[in-house]
């Protein structure tokens, strides 16, 4: 399964939403991330139509937080398997 997070460099909260799917991903054999930042890549974020910092997309779902926590993370990722 791939997951793609979209995030910024210097935004704490994507910081510690790629933390916890980099967690899950150890507990999951299936899972690659795949990181897009916006200072390097702005064209993908236009592409997906990303709005919000940290957005992570798994097929066509997506989910935005403005505080992530593990468990949202988790369960976005289970449903969305």
């Amino acid at each position: 399964m791939t997951i793609e997070i979209y995030k910024s460099a210097l935004c704490p909260r994507c910081a510690y939403a790629l933390h916890s799917l980099k967690k899950l991903q150890t507990e999951l054999d299936d899972i690659e991330i795949i990181t897009y930042d916006i200072a390097t890549n702005f064209s993908a974020f236009k592409q997906a139509g990303i709005k919000m910092l940290p957005t992570i997309k798994i097929n066509n779902a997506k989910k935005s937080w403005i505080i992530p926590k593990a468990s949202d993370i988790r369960e976005f990722v289970l449903e969305n398997r």
